[in-house]
């Protein structure tokens, strides 16, 4: 009966235990939140996250100015991608082949695919 406990406690500290892949993927959307931080308005909310092998940032401004960006979709479009990390910057090296880096506007809790930039493609 021990030997059973022994067992689950083990496989259960076992998948417990995060992978160094988690590490760095946790590593690189701190890096990232703490890169934006330093960019963005200081009243807009920053979320940093991974979905679907993409490094997510989705930005909330305030309600008016959030509305106001975007019925002016050439200028969303535009602070969006000023905000994209410059070619050199660390956190590509903290990405793998094939990741990117997308940046999208929510206003008033919604946002739209057509609204994201990618980062990548404005490197």
């Amino acid at each position: 009966m021990k030997w059973i406990l022994v067992l689950v406690a083990l496989a259960a500290a076992t998948s417990a235990a995060p992978s160094i892949a988690d590490a760095e993927d946790l590593t690189a959307v701190e890096a990232l939140k703490d890169q934006l931080e330093h960019k963005v308005p200081r009243n807009w909310q920053i979320r940093v996250r991974w979905r679907d092998g993409v490094l997510l940032a989705s930005f909330m401004p305030p309600y008016q100015e959030g509305f106001d960006l975007w019925y002016r979709p050439e200028n969303l479009l535009q602070k969006m991608s000023d905000l994209c990390p410059e070619p050199g910057a660390g956190i590509w090296a903290m990405l793998r082949e094939g990741e990117d880096i997308m940046l999208e506007p929510t206003v008033g809790g919604k946002t739209t695919a057509e609204m994201r930039v990618s980062c990548r493609k404005h490197r």
